[in-house]
């Protein structure tokens, strides 16, 4: 029987397992769906969404053999690879990721923390010297297990587009740390009676590899995904999240436990990704509606288990006989106005403003009603705010106090767990 440790070792780690990929499909206007290129002389076009096996055909026998690249060169092996590509100046599309803000959903999908924060962008996949290619394998084309080359310190990984072309197979198979994931394209392009084209992006330490296409002609584009400089992303990006039932499953064998907070508590999450807070705001409940990634999927699961979730401040302040005190406060607070001839923890917790907390297993503090507090992941300094204050003891001075923004779950104890 698993003790109480590897329950929680068991809940942490369903949190952090996060699939190094993201996945998507949008809808493809039609402008966008037309594709021009060249065969020798002569100029063809085609609409994707809508071209008959013949135009496809055409196109792929317009492709060049692609090549991959090994040791910094590039290869032709259709052993290894059996592929068409295309070089840009052999074609043109009015196709741009930006137009369906492709690296705004990638940013929110598939970066934590620090880099969830930076903006990306998205460039051509350049071959040799072109800055672009299209991939049109056709009927038993493949591309065996592989890891994209970096083209430069700043690149973090790839970006496929998928055309909605009627294809079977070409599933693109995913592997890291010892797990695998498949990405059927032919499935995220014919989901819905409108056309759609599929993405997937992923890290560039994954090993990926292009199952054989069995019928029909699988269209793609290539980009490789670096870091701009700039960090201003949309809030309105919804990001996706780990699997939901391995998390629920590892935090409700965690609560059956008696053994686990006896007397009751408090379970916090620290917050995995970057979110706008402002003193002058001060309530964090609109940050609600904003959580991404793991942390929706926390918020998400604790609803379905009816505990109630929120967003709480967490300061840590002097204490003269615990030293340094955590203490949970309800909203981000503005001490600009305030003159504090004591210590911080007591206007802190008074008027239940907040509650003095400490970590589950060790000793309460000498705090009235301090709250005991399991942290299923660790407290992040991603999102912290800035709070000042004056602070009187001899002579008045300038002080300030951080805070770090923390999804907090408060529990009962065993058998009564959900606190309405």
């Amino acid at each position: 029987m698993a003790t109480i440790e590897e329950k929680l070792s068991a809940t942490k780690e369903a949190i952090s397992h996060k699939p190094p990929y993201c996945t998507g499909s949008c809808p493809l206007t039609a402008a966008d769906g037309l594709l021009l290129y060249i065969c020798g002389e002569e100029a063809r076009w085609l609409n994707l969404p809508t071209a008959s096996d013949e135009k496809l055909k055409l196109l792929a026998d317009a492709c060049d053999p692609a090549t991959f690249g090994l040791n910094q060169t590039d290869v032709l092996d259709e052993s290894y690879r059996k592929a068409g590509k295309m070089d840009n100046d052999k074609f043109f599309t009015k196709f741009i990721p930006e137009t369906y803000q492709l690296t705004e959903r990638i940013s929110a999908q598939l970066l934590e923390g620090e880099d969830q924060q930076r903006s990306i962008r998205a460039e051509p996949y350049k071959l040799n010297p072109a800055p672009m290619r299209v991939c049109d394998p056709g009927k038993d084309s493949f591309f065996k297990s592989h890891k994209d080359t970096p083209r430069g310190s700043d690149m973090f990984g790839s970006l496929v587009v998928i055309f909605p072309t009627q294809h079977e197979g070409g599933a693109l198979l995913l592997r890291h740390r010892g797990e695998e994931w498949t990405f059927d394209s032919a499935a995220a392009v014919t989901q819905s009676s409108e056309p759609h084209f599929g993405y997937i992006a992923f890290y560039s330490d994954v090993e990926h590899e292009v199952s054989v296409v069995r019928s029909g002609y699988r269209v793609t584009l290539t980009y490789n995904l670096y870091f701009k400089s700039d960090t201003t992303l949309p809030d309105s990006i919804t990001a996706v999240a780990p699997d939901d039932a391995a998390f629920k499953d590892a935090l409700s064998t965690l609560l059956d436990d008696p053994g686990f907070l006896p007397n009751g508590g408090a379970l916090g999450f620290g917050l995995r990704f970057m979110y706008p807070i402002h003193v002058a705001q001060r309530s964090l409940q609109h940050l609600e509606t904003r959580l991404k990634g793991c942390d929706a999927m926390i918020k998400r699961v604790c609803e379905q288990l009816s505990l109630k979730t929120s967003l709480n401040a967490i300061y840590e302040v002097e204490d003269y006989d615990d030293g340094e005190v955590q203490v949970m406060v309800k909203e981000v607070l503005d001490l600009s106005d305030w003159e504090v001839d004591e210590m911080l923890l007591s206007v802190l917790t008074a008027r239940d403003r907040g509650v003095a907390i400490y970590p589950y297993g060790t000793a309460a503090p000498n705090v009235q009603n301090a709250l005991e507090v399991a942290w299923i992941s660790d407290l992040t300094t991603f999102t912290r705010c800035r709070t000042d204050y004056i602070a009187y003891g001899n002579e008045a001075s300038a002080a300030h106090a951080y805070c770090d923004v923390s999804l907090m779950v408060r529990v009962g104890g065993p058998g009564n767990r959900v606190i309405s």
